[in-house]
């Protein structure tokens, strides 16, 4: 369909990335232990075919499907596999077989629907069926799951609306959030919209923007105000309240709706602000806005907390307020959850046995302050007699193939960089190979231009982000001459752009004082704070962290004026770090000793081995 208000910033197609760094195997990871996995999709879908199974607990069984075929998808188009493809459409064709007699697919049965999470679960049925479209090869199939789908949007149109109509209200069939998750249900609205351009779809779309995401709030009119602080909002789930506001960003494109697209812009921004923590996920209070970047230093917050689903959820929603702005602040958000929060969620050592043979490759939190990554498996729902299964683990394989598939895009004959991976980036007008060895510790970047199109008097752009943590402030390295250059002032804030011929070899380098950095709490803090006696180091993107086994918080008396050494080496640890680790800070301490911190992915992931994200030090 046309959209009044596209974005301006396009992904890139299927098959437009060749990488093959530390982040290509977190996701051949995901995909080898959990995507490839027969097994796994059968039970999911088995759910589907007996309904009732959700009733006795108004559970979220029913998201578990979806909500792991987006990520599959997503994967797809990251790394085209045929493998993973064919496991795909076997699981696809089986989750036909389940739709019922009405067109439902829900795990509620009839007499129980439209309560608890059976909405939300509706909703991710549709988002794994419309995104398996955009990679399905088989027209016949596609014309299938399109009528399947069209079925199981048409029951719920049938059933829900307004009430003088003597229908359901979409907001009031839950008794979670005030609706918050049945309204979430817009996004895969707007999608079949746009994919059908039936207008029955559009009219839904429009009665569900008209609650502005729970029953009793407008969130979407307090967003465009903007006057209050989101975790004062009528409601604080931070998962959910994405999702609406996703759901908003599609309905904005179609509608060309500015004061929606205010209010979307608002809310990202404001959540930036408030809630964004050292390593990139939101929230301190389970999973939940409570002005994270103030409350991750509240001794009262341990244990469930800096959920992984809340981290994927604000990766894609920072892809998608990048490509609606083109705003690099959304990609430097992005690339501190991709080093941090996402990466630090795969777990080192899976247990592949255990679970029924189910097994749970995803930590669900994260730690900040001197404490282990909990057992806990977020959602954690019983799928059969031997298995169980959770909200955190089969969302996370989109947050590992959304780290490829926001790292570039494209304007007018222009290629936009937002995140450096090693290997190529293919599109219609430039072929671009990048080299980013030395990224992490050393701060250069490498690229040479394979090939161009293009008259020479009509050459494509190449804009590179200058990443905030530089300070928007790089050394571009050509033909042996080095030009220092601040991008803060560009067209384009914070992206380089850089004139491109075939065969062009140059480099970035981000080396300097911007490279290693303490941080202290009112670094990263809206409000002012005094005497809280943490600091953070950052290397690049990457936090470091300490990683022991004492019952006690440790309090270190660190001298942030002395010199400190780094070592990193993808994966192998030297002798002075007690745990595996890509690297290693050693930092001075006053008494003439030295802290070893080890890179925040690293840290915990041995069992009761303790995080110290923000560390705790002498005021």
């Amino acid at each position: 369909m046309t959209q009044k208000t596209p974005d301006v910033r396009r992904a890139l197609p299927m098959g437009s990335f060749d990488y093959s760094d530390r982040f290509t195997e977190e996701l051949d990871t995901m995909k080898k232990i959990q995507l490839m996995d027969r097994n796994a999709w059968a039970k999911f879908v088995n759910l589907f075919k007996h309904p009732g199974i959700d009733d006795h607990d108004h559970g979220w069984r029913c998201e578990y499907w979806g909500k792991m075929m987006r990520g599959a998808c997503f994967t797809c188009q990251a790394s085209p596999d045929p493998d993973l493809y064919a496991v795909l459409e076997e699981t696809v064709r089986d989750l036909l077989t389940a739709q019922d007699e009405h067109g439902r697919f829900s795990t509620y049965s009839v007499d129980a629907e439209f309560h608890g999470w059976d909405i939300w679960g509706r909703k991710y049925i549709m988002l794994g069926l419309l995104y398996f479209l955009d990679i399905c090869t088989d027209d016949t199939l596609a014309e299938k799951v399109l009528t399947a789908l069209m079925r199981h949007a048409d029951y719920m149109l049938s059933k829900l609306g307004r009430e003088e109509d003597g229908k359901l209200v979409i907001a009031a069939c839950t008794n979670n959030w005030d609706g918050l998750n049945s309204c979430s249900i817009l996004e895969p609205f707007m999608l079949l919209y746009n994919r059908t351009g039936e207008q029955r779809y559009l009219d839904f779309a429009e009665y569900i923007v008209s609650f502005g995401g729970t029953l009793h709030k407008n969130l979407f009119e307090q967003a465009y105000e903007d006057t209050t602080p989101v975790h004062k909002y009528h409601t604080d789930k931070a998962y959910e309240m994405i999702s609406c506001f996703e759901g908003l960003a599609e309905y904005v494109k179609v509608t060309g709706n500015e004061k929606y697209r205010q209010s979307v812009i608002r809310f990202g921004d404001r959540v930036l602000r408030e809630e964004a923590t050292i390593i990139g996920c939101l929230g301190c209070k389970y999973e939940s806005f409570d002005h994270a970047v103030v409350e991750q230093f509240n001794e009262s917050h341990r244990g469930d907390m800096q959920e992984t689903c809340v981290t994927v959820t604000w990766m894609k929603f920072l892809w998608q307020l990048w490509r609606m702005t083109g705003d690099a602040k959304y990609m430097d958000a992005f690339e501190t959850s991709m080093y941090n929060a996402m990466s630090a969620a795969l777990k080192r050592n899976i247990d592949m046995e255990a679970n029924g043979g189910l097994p749970i490759p995803i930590h669900s939190y994260n730690p900040l302050r001197h404490d282990v990554h909990p057992d806990t498996v977020g959602g954690k729902k019983m799928i059969d007699d031997n298995s169980y299964y959770g909200c955190c683990v089969c969302i996370s394989t989109a947050g590992f193939a959304l780290e490829t598939l926001a790292s570039a895009a494209v304007g007018h004959r222009s290629l936009f960089v937002n995140l450096y991976r090693d290997g190529i980036i293919t599109t219609d007008d430039i072929t671009l190979k990048v080299d980013t060895r030395n990224y992490e510790s050393g701060g250069d970047v490498s690229f040479e231009v394979l090939k161009v199109s293009g008259s020479p008097l009509n050459q494509p752009t190449l804009y590179l982000r200058i990443p905030a943590w530089a300070d928007r402030k790089a050394t571009f390295i050509t033909n042996g001459i080095r030009v220092k250059v601040d991008t803060s002032r560009e067209y384009y804030p914070g992206y380089l752009p850089v004139n491109v011929t075939e065969g062009k070899k140059f480099m970035l380098s981000f080396a300097g004082d911007d490279f290693f950095r303490y941080i202290h709490p009112a670094d990263v803090s809206d409000v002012p704070v005094e005497n809280i006696p943490y600091l953070a180091v950052r290397l690049g993107p990457t936090l470091y962290s300490a990683d022991d086994t004492l019952d006690g918080e440790p309090v270190y008396d660190i001298d942030t004026t002395g010199s400190f050494r780094t070592w990193m080496d993808g994966g192998h640890y030297p002798e002075e770090s007690a745990v595996p680790c890509r690297g290693i800070l050693k930092l001075p301490l006053k008494n003439g000793e030295q802290l070893t911190l080890v890179d925040y992915p690293s840290a915990g992931q041995v069992p009761g081995h303790k995080v110290s994200a923000w560390i705790k030090t002498k005021v």
